[in-house]
C-alpha cells in the first residue's frame, strides 16, 4: 500500500457517516478502524499457527496411529507363531514318544515290565514339565503303562485315539476338559508301530493343560496387553486372566472338578460388534467395547495359519489394549501442540495488539506477511526499516517465517528418513548376505541425500581398506574395487576404540581439522563435505559407510547425522547376524560331520572287539581321543586283564597236572614195593610158624635152627632197609602231596580272582546295556537325526548281552573249578593224613624188626644152651608171631593207602586236564 492510498483511506475514514449509514452498517462494519485492525492482527497472527500446528499434530498423530497399528499387527503375528511353534514341539515330542525302543522293539518290549514302562515314562514328564500325564495303550485301546502309574480304562474310543488311527500319526485335540482329573487340557496323540513289523501295536497319548500356553505368553501381558486364543469354532479357551470355560452338567447340577461338560465363550461375546474383524483372512485390528471390562480396547487378529508340519487346528489369536493406553501418544502429543500453539497465539495477540496501537502500516504489512507464511509461503520476509519495535517485530516474523520453513524441511528430512530407516531395517531383515546388506545401505543412503557420492570402505587388515560397494551420479568416475590410502586406514583405526566410534560430519574439506592422509584421500575425489559412519561388527570396525558431497560449505543437520548412525547400526547388526548366521551353520555342519564319524568309529569297535565274545583275547580296540577311544581303552583294559588271569590258570593247571602225574607215579611205586614188603612179612610169618612147630625139635635140630636164625637175621636186615626205604618214599609222597594241596589251593584262589574279573565284566556289560538303552531314547528322541545312532546303539546293547551271557558261562565254569578244586584239597589233605599214619606203622614195624634181630642174636649165643631155653624160646617165638602178624597188617594198609592215594591223584588229573579244555577254549 502506498502513502497516497493510505492517505485517501485515512480521508474516507475520519468523514463522518450518516445516521441512515450507520443503520445500515454491520456490526463489523460500525467499529472502528483501531478494533478491526487489532482484531485483524491477532488473526492473522495466530489463525496460521494454528493450521501449522494442527496440519503437524495432523501427520505426526497419523504416523504415530500407523506405527502403533503395525506394532500391534507385529505382536499378534508373534504371539500366533510362538503358540504354534510351541504346539510343534508338543508334535515331536508325542512322534519321540511313540518311537521309543521300549515301546518299539520286540526283545525290549518283551522283558520290560509295566513298570519299567511307566518309569520311562515319568522320566520324560519330568524332563519336560509341562505334562501331567503320559500314558501309553495297546492296538485295542487296554492300558499298558502311566506316568503316576494309575490303571485307567479302555480308550480305543476316546477322541484323540481316533483322530490319531485315522491319520495314521501324531494329531493335537482341541481344547477340552479332562474326564479324568477335571483339568481344562490340550492332548497329543500317536500310534506306537512296531520296529521290526511296522505294525500299530499302541497308542501313546499326552495331556498338557491349557495352563501351560499362559507360562509361555506371560510376556504379552506387559504394559496393560491382554491376549486370547480361540479355538477352531471361534471361542475362547485362554486369556491372559486365565481359562475362558464354564464348567456345567446336563441336568442343571453344580459341577465337580472331575466331571463336567465343557460350555465356550465366543469371541463376539466379549467383544462388541467384531464378527466382520474375526473374519478376516488376513492381520486385522480394530476398536471395540469389550463387555466384560466395559472399556473400548484396540483389537489386533491373526487368523489361522497353516505351518508345515503341524496338524491344522485353525486356533486365532487376538492382542487387546485399552485405547487410553494405545492413544496416549497422540494424546501427549495433541497437548503439547495445544499449550504450543496457544503461547504462540497469545504472543502473537499480544505483539498485534500493541503494534496496532502504534503503526497500522507496518502492522498491516506485517499481517499480509504472517498471512502469506500462514498460507505456505516460506520465503515471505518482511522489510525492515529503523530498529524500534515495529521493525523488531519486523524481524521476528522474518526468523519465525525462517523457523517455520526450517521445521516444515526438518520435518520432511525426518519423515523421509524415518521411511527410509524402516526400509533398510526391513530389508536387511530378509537377507544376510553381506553384498547385499552393504549394496542396500549404499543404495538408501544415496536415495536419501542425492549425494555425489556413496560408498562403503572395507578394512580387511589395518592396513588395508576397499571400496566394496558404492552408488554415484553419471558425471562421477566409479571407484569401487579400489583400495584407499594406508595411512588413512591406519590413522583412522588407531585414532579411538571401535566401541567410541562416532560419525563425522565434515562440513568444508578444505577448513576441517583432518588428518593429511584424509584430506588428501577426499580432495583426490573432488569431496567438498562428507559424513563418516563408522560400521562395527561385533566389536571390531569392520569399515567406513561415507557420504560425499562436492558442493562446498554442505551444512549437514543432526537429523542427517541421526540417520546415517541408525544405518550405520542397522548395518552392524545386519553384519553380525549374517556372521553368526554362517557360523551357525558351520557348527551345524561340523557337528553333523562328528556325529557321522563318532557313528562310523562305533561301528569299527564293534566290528574290532566282536571276536572277544568267540573268546579271542588277542583282540585290540583301536584307542583314538573321541569318546569311543574311552570305550575303547575300557575294552582293553578289561580284556588284557582276562586274558592275563586266564595265562595263570593255564600255566597252574599244566603244573597241577604235571605235579600229579610224578605224584602218581611215585605212589604207584610206593604201592609196588608195600605189596613186595607186604608178600616178604607173610613169608617170615609163615617162616616163624615153622620156627614155632619145631621149637619141641630144638635139641636134635640145634644146627639146623642156628641156620634158620642166620636166614631169618639176613630177612630182618631185608626188611630194615625195605623198612627204611619205605619210611623215605612215604615221606617224599607226603610231601607231594602237601605241595599239590597248596597249590590247589592257589588254583582256588586264582579262579577266585577270575570270578571277580568276571563279576567286573559282568557290570561293564549291564552299565553298557544301560547307556545303550538311554542312548536308544537320546536318539528316539532326536529324530531322524538320531537314526544312525540308534542303529549303533542297539548294536552295543547287543553285544553287552553277549558279553553278559559269556560271562554268565565263565561264572559257571569258575565256580565248577572251585568246586572240584575245594574236592581235591580235601582228598590231598586226607591222603596226607593217611601218609602220615602209613609212616607211623612203617615206624612201629621197624622197630619190631629191631626187636627181632636182638631176639635172634640171643638165639645164636644161645644155641648151646637151646634145651634150657626152650620154653623161653617157645614164649618169644609165639611173640615174634604176634607182632610179625602185625606188621603184615600194617603193611596191607599202607598198600590201601597207596592205592586210595594214587586213585586221588588221578581224579586231580583229571580235572586238571578239564580244567585245561575249558581254559583252551580263550585264544591268549
Amino acid at each position: 500500500m502506498t502513502h497516497s492510498a493510505h492517505d485517501r483511506h485515512l480521508k474516507l475514514s475520519a468523514q463522518p457517516m450518516s445516521q441512515d449509514q450507520l443503520i445500515a452498517a454491520s456490526w463489523w462494519q460500525r467499529q472502528s478502524i483501531r478494533f478491526k485492525t487489532t482484531v485483524l492482527a491477532i488473526a492473522l497472527g495466530t489463525v496460521p499457527t494454528l493450521a501449522v500446528g494442527s496440519i503437524s499434530y495432523y501427520v505426526a498423530a497419523n504416523d504415530l496411529e500407523q506405527q502403533s497399528t503395525n506394532l500391534r499387527k507385529t505382536l499378534v503375528a508373534d504371539l500366533q507363531n510362538q503358540v504354534n511353534v510351541f504346539m510343534g514341539d508338543r508334535l515331536n515330542d508325542i512322534e519321540m514318544m511313540a518311537t521309543l525302543p521300549i515301546f518299539t522293539d520286540p526283545k525290549l518290549r518283551a522283558v520290560a515290565t509295566s513298570a519299567d514302562q511307566s518309569a520311562a515314562l515319568q522320566k520324560i514328564q519330568d524332563a519336560y514339565g509341562i505334562y501331567n500325564s503320559i500314558a501309553v495303550f495297546d492296538a485295542q485301546g487296554d492300558f499298558i503303562a502311566k506316568t503316576d502309574g494309575k490303571i485307567l480304562g479302555n480308550h480305543l474310543n476316546q477322541g484323540y485315539i481316533q483322530a490319531a488311527i485315522a491319520a495314521d500319526g501324531a494329531i493335537i485335540s482341541q481344547p477340552r476338559i479332562s474326564t479324568s482329573s477335571g483339568i481344562f487340557s490340550v492332548y497329543t496323540a500317536s500310534p506306537i508301530k512296531d520296529r521290526v513289523t511296522g505294525q500299530t501295536i499302541g497308542f501313546v497319548r499326552a495331556r498338557m493343560p491349557v495352563a501351560a500356553l499362559k507360562q509361555l505368553l506371560g510376556d504379552y501381558t506387559k504394559e496393560g496387553g491382554q491376549y486370547y486364543l480361540l479355538n477352531d469354532q471361534g471361542q475362547i479357551f485362554l486369556g491372559s486372566a486365565g481359562e475362558y470355560i464354564v464348567k456345567t452338567m446336563s441336568d442343571g447340577s453344580q459341577a465337580d472338578n472331575k466331571q463336567a461338560n465343557y460350555e465356550a465363550i465366543q469371541a463376539t461375546e466379549v467383544f462388541d460388534n467384531t464378527q466382520e474383524l474375526f473374519n478376516s483372512a488376513s492381520l486385522a485390528t480394530e476398536v471395540a467395547l469389550n463387555r466384560k471390562t466395559n472399556r473400548q480396547q484396540f483389537l489386533a487378529y491373526a487368523p489361522p495359519q497353516k505351518r508345515e508340519g503341524l496338524p491344522t487346528l485353525n486356533w486365532q489369536t487376538i492382542m487387546a489394549m485399552d485405547t487410553s493406553i494405545v492413544y496416549a501418544p497422540q494424546e501427549k502429543l495433541r497437548l503439547i501442540f495445544m499449550l504450543g500453539t496457544g503461547l504462540v497465539a497469545l504472543g502473537v495477540g499480544a505483539i498485534a495488539y500493541v503494534l496496532a496501537n502504534r503503526l497500522l502500516r507496518p502492522i498491516l504489512q506485517a499481517a499480509n506477511a504472517v498471512q502469506g507464511i500462514g498460507s505456505g509461503d516460506f520465503d515471505t520476509r518482511i522489510q525492515i526499516t529503523g530498529t524500534d519495535e515495529i521493525a523488531q517485530l519486523g524481524a521476528d516474523i522474518n526468523s519465525m517465517a525462517d523457523q517455520l520453513a526450517s521445521f516444515v524441511k526438518t520435518q520432511s528430512v525426518i519423515v523421509q528418513q524415518s521411511e527410509s530407516i524402516k526400509n533398510i531395517t526391513l530389508q536387511l531383515a530378509n537377507t544376510a548376505k553381506r553384498d547385499e546388506i552393504l549394496e542396500l545401505a549404499v543404495q538408501a543412503s544415496y536415495q536419501t541425500f542425492n549425494p555425489q557420492r556413496v560408498v562403503y570402505c572395507q578394512f580387511a587388515d589395518p592396513e588395508i581398506g576397499t571400496i566394496i560397494a558404492e552408488a554415484v551420479t553419471q558425471d562421477h568416475p566409479e571407484i569401487i574395487n579400489t583400495n584407499v590410502n594406508p595411512d588413512f586406514v591406519a590413522e583412522y583405526q588407531t585414532k579411538q576404540s571401535p566401541n567410541s566410534l562416532e560419525i563425522e560430519a565434515i562440513n568444508n574439506i578444505a577448513q576441517a581439522d583432518l588428518p593429511l592422509s584424509l584430506k588428501q584421500h577426499l580432495q583426490s575425489l573432488n569431496v567438498q563435505s562428507c559424513l563418516i559412519a563408522p560400521v562395527t561388527v561385533e566389536t571390531n570396525l569392520d569399515g567406513l559407510l561415507m557420504v560425499h558431497q562436492s558442493a562446498a560449505n554442505h551444512h549437514w543437520l543432526d537429523e542427517d547425522i541421526k540417520f546415517m548412525t541408525q544405518v550405520a547400526s542397522q548395518v552392524g547388526f545386519a553384519l553380525t547376524r549374517g556372521k553368526f548366521l554362517a557360523q551357525q551353520q558351520l557348527a551345524e555342519a561340523q557337528s553333523k560331520a562328528t556325529n557321522e564319524a563318532m557313528q562310523r568309529r562305533a561301528l569299527s569297535l564293534l566290528q574290532e572287539v566282536y571276536d572277544v565274545s568267540e573268546g579271542n583275547l588277542t583282540i585290540r580296540a583301536q584307542v583314538t581321543e573321541d569318546e569311543i577311544g574311552t570305550i575303547a581303552d575300557s575294552y582293553n583294559s578289561t580284556i588284557e586283564s582276562l586274558q592275563k588271569l586266564v595265562n595263570q590258570t593255564k600255566a597252574a593247571a599244566i603244573e597241577v597236572q604235571s605235579n600229579t602225574s610224578a605224584n602218581n607215579q611215585a605212589i604207584q611205586a610206593l604201592a609196588q614195593e608195600t605189596i613186595v614188603q607186604a608178600t616178604s612179612i607173610e613169608r617170615m610169618l609163615e617162616q616163624v610158624k615153622g620156627i614155632e612147630q619145631s621149637i619141641n625139635l630144638v635139641a636134635t635140630q640145634a644146627d639146623q635152627a642156628e641156620k634158620f636164625v642166620q636166614q631169618a637175621s639176613l630177612t630182618i636186615d631185608s626188611g630194615d632197609q625195605a623198612m627204611n626205604r619205605t619210611v623215605t618214599e612215604i615221606n617224599t609222597a607226603q610231601h607231594t602231596v602237601t605241595q599239590t594241596a597248596l597249590k590247589a589251593e592257589k588254583l582256588g584262589e586264582s579262579s577266585q580272582e577270575i570270578s571277580q574279573a568276571v563279576n567286573l565284566i559282568s557290570r561293564f556289560a549291564a552299565q553298557t546295556h544301560l547307556l545303550a538303552l538311554k542312548a536308544s531314547i537320546e536318539a528316539a528322541r532326536a529324530g531322524e537325526q538320531g537314526k544312525g545312532f540308534a542303529v549303533i546303539a542297539d548294536e552295543v546293547r547287543s553285544l553287552a548281552t553277549q558279553s553278559a551271557e559269556a560271562t554268565a558261562e565263565i561264572e559257571t565254569l569258575v565256580n565248577k573249578i572251585q568246586l572240584e578244586t575245594s574236592e581235591v584239597v580235601a582228598a590231598m589233605n586226607q591222603g596226607a593224613e593217611q601218609i602220615a599214619s602209613s609212616t607211623d606203622l612203617v615206624q612201629q614195624t621197624r622197630q619190631s624188626l629191631n626187636q627181632i634181630s636182638q631176639v635172634s642174636n640171643k638165639i645164636g649165643g644161645l644155641v648151646s644152651s637151646i634145651t634150657q631155653a626152650t620154653q623161653e624160646q617157645s614164649a618169644t617165638s609165639s611173640e615174634v608171631t604176634q607182632t610179625i602178624f602185625d606188621v603184615a597188617k600194617i603193611a596191607k594198609n599202607n598198600s590201601q593207602g597207596a592205592a586210595e592215594v594214587s586213585h586221588s591223584i588221578q581224579q586231580l588229573s583229571a580235572i586238571a586236564d578239564k580244567l585245561q579244555l575249558d581254559i583252551a577254549k580263550f585264544k591268549t
